[in-house]
């Protein structure tokens, strides 16, 4: 096996095509299936199977597309180190955001930047399902999320806490005047709430705590993720309930968070890691945080 050989090898499974791959690895498409043909044949078992959806891995290709991400992450790592030898700290971190965390993650991101300029930041907004998945295949290295209640199996470090709130625009603010929100202010006020199977849950408490004020909420709209329950409120579509600092990614939009009185439910920002993926020094010194002047 030849490293060429598993760079083609992982645009394919990536692509499910071999033309594709070719356009994103900028070759020609012959060459690509020949290392292909030859890699199956030295390992003596097909990588893929053909079908209407393209091409898609055997057991034995899934196996192999794993530990090549994982080797390949080894020698980008073992290239990094190396070249901050002697001169200073530099390499690549590559870096997932969850929306949500957006404050957090850019002040943390602009005082690592701070102490180790030579560092090239890579950095990707994303779903925290598919941001998890890049991570435990190496192809980030940290991650900013949101901690959950269900165990993902990363080393997590906490940045900061967040109380849940109603996120509204003066037009669809439900009790004017005051700081906080009664809960029986909330009768027949649209939301505009995350979809129920969402990773973090926010809205439970906020259903629960409705329920037991005697009256289901006036859910208009159920948002597939946070930017777009942001979208909403902006239009005055309705409220949201999210955590509180979610309002500074919207600045002079007009949107801002008010409590709901009684509701103390708290959403912490982390940064979370995979300990058991190879981290060059980059990577380990902006996981472990000890730069100076962290303001999260």
């Amino acid at each position: 096996m030849k490293i060429r050989q598993l760079e083609y090898f992982c645009a394919v499974a990536e692509e499910k095509s071999i033309s594709a791959a070719a356009r994103k690895l900028h070759v020609a498409q012959p060459p690509i299936s020949r290392q292909i043909a030859l890699l199956e044949g030295e390992l003596g078992t097909e990588l893929f199977r053909r079908g209407n959806k393209g091409m898609l891995l055997t057991e034995a290709g899934e196996s192999l597309y794993q530990q090549s991400l994982q080797l390949m992450e080894g020698m980008r790592g073992m290239a990094d180190s190396i070249r901050s030898i002697g001169s200073g700290v530099s390499g690549v971190v590559r870096i997932g955001i969850l929306y949500s965390t957006v404050p957090y993650a850019m002040r943390y991101i602009k005082s690592f930047h701070d102490a180790y300029p030579q560092v090239e930041l890579y950095i990707r907004l994303g779903s925290p399902q598919d941001l998890i998945a890049d991570l435990n295949r190496g192809s980030l290295n940290a991650l900013f999320l949101r901690s959950s209640s269900e165990p993902s199996g990363l080393y997590e470090r906490v940045l900061g806490e967040d109380s849940l709130a109603l996120i509204m625009t003066h037009e669809t603010d439900p009790a004017p005047g005051l700081t906080d929100v009664p809960i029986e202010l909330l009768h027949d006020v649209p939301m505009c709430l995350l979809r129920s199977d969402d990773l973090w849950s926010y809205d439970e408490y906020l259903l629960r705590e409705c329920q037991r004020s005697g009256f289901e909420p006036r859910i208009v709209c159920h948002c597939y993720d946070t930017p777009m329950a942001m979208q909403m409120v902006q239009s005055g579509f309705g409220v949201s309930f999210l955590p509180r600092s979610i309002v500074e990614t919207h600045p002079n939009s007009g949107i801002y968070a008010k409590s709901v009185r009684g509701i103390s439910a708290k959403s912490y920002s982390v940064l979370a890691w995979n300990d058991d993926i190879y981290r060059a020094k980059s990577v380990k010194l902006f996981t472990e945080g000890k730069f100076a002047d962290i303001q999260t």
